[in-house]
């Protein structure tokens, strides 16, 4: 694989526009993107803690349902902002505070039962949280307590619990709000990361080019691709029909499995095609950008036949099928990112990040 990017690599070295000023297209992903979704992200957040309160205050089916609603629609949002990860999304450690994952020991689930044997007086204030372990603060840890395994909400039924798993959801709740509104602040401050972005050079010390900088945000790309299929997808495939392991996609215990893997595809095709690379790309090599639609396009397709909740359906009507073409159609956009479209552009790297593939 590496003697093919280093061959592409080689093939477009020469071409003038592979020089050329990658200002441009950060900043449109910047404005098209980022912001955008960033923003989008904190406005959902912004509405889960009166949907905790609420079924905390009325345990009938309406409050529940809003509930879930609120829940899904921070969890689409943050999940099309997750694959961002330099910058705003590393400070303060605020990836793993919104989300822990992945999770295969049930880290979070261990932390979180010795938090209610000993009734820990600091999970009930978003500043108290701020001090704990990352796997108890964030969405993964608010879906644990608030659905069964089934897929339906337990927040605020009545239980010996009740009154501290809904002071610990609101806590996690306003915890998810805040630092997503601080990661869209981060992103709106034109000082801020998007400076360092744009500002590259030899005074820089986060970038010495516009290529540089180009290569940082290319290969958070490349590697939400390799999460996507490596922890998302293969695990819950696991080595066969007979083996899989539907608990294992992200957020399935909630019954939003389908809706994150969505999401996340959604957010990548969104932010890779915002670049729009097409005008800098080589004439020989202006059949990728249409490709990639055709493949996202695929993908969608793939998704859209799964049926939620997973945990339930995934062994019936070919879910499993389904999903395992998804793998191989998300291997292949991976492929065609790393390989083709870095070498086209001639940016090194189009590796994966987290395991140096």
């Amino acid at each position: 694989m590496r003697q093919l990017v280093l061959a592409a690599l080689a093939a477009c070295s020469a071409l003038p526009a592979m020089a050329a000023d990658f200002n441009p297209p950060l900043e449109r992903m910047i404005s098209n993107y980022i912001r955008p979704a960033t923003a989008e992200f904190a406005e959902a957040a912004a509405a889960l803690p009166a949907s905790v309160a609420a079924v905390c205050s009325d345990t009938d089916a309406q409050a529940a349902d809003s509930f879930k609603a609120a829940y899904a629609q921070t969890l689409r949002g943050f999940a099309r902002v997750h694959f961002l990860r330099f910058g705003p999304l590393l400070d303060d450690d605020r990836l793993n505070r919104l989300a822990f994952l992945p999770d295969p020991r049930g880290i979070a689930q261990r932390q979180i039962r010795k938090i209610y044997a000993e009734k820990q007086p600091d999970a009930l204030s978003a500043d108290g949280l701020k001090s704990k372990s990352v796997a108890v603060q964030g969405l993964t840890a608010l879906q644990l307590i608030a659905f069964d395994k089934e897929g339906s909400v337990v927040l605020g039924q009545p239980d010996a619990d009740r009154d501290y798993t809904c002071g610990y959801a609101q806590a996690i709740s306003e915890n998810v709000a805040s630092i997503a509104a601080a990661l869209a602040a981060a992103w709106a401050d034109p000082d801020g990361y998007s400076a360092v972005l744009l500002s590259a050079g030899p005074d820089s010390e986060a970038f010495r080019s516009s290529k540089e900088a180009m290569e940082t945000v290319f290969n958070a790309l490349v590697t939400g691709l390799i999460i996507v299929r490596d922890q998302d997808l293969l695990p819950a495939l696991g080595a066969s029909a007979e083996k899989a392991r539907p608990h294992r996609f992200p957020f399935s215990r909630s019954g939003n499995g389908v809706l994150y893997l969505s999401s996340e595809l959604g957010g990548i095709r969104d932010a890779l095609l915002g670049f729009d690379l097409e005008r800098r790309t080589p004439e020989d090599f202006r059949w990728i950008a249409g490709t990639l639609r055709f493949e996202f396009d695929n993908a969608q397709t793939y998704l859209d036949r799964l049926e939620p909740p997973l945990r339930q359906t995934f062994d019936e009507e070919g879910g499993y099928d389904q999903a395992a073409v998804l793998a191989i159609t998300v291997k292949s956009i991976r492929d065609t990112v790393a390989l083709e479209l870095a070498g086209a552009l001639g940016l090194a790297g189009g590796f994966n990040s987290l395991d140096g593939d």
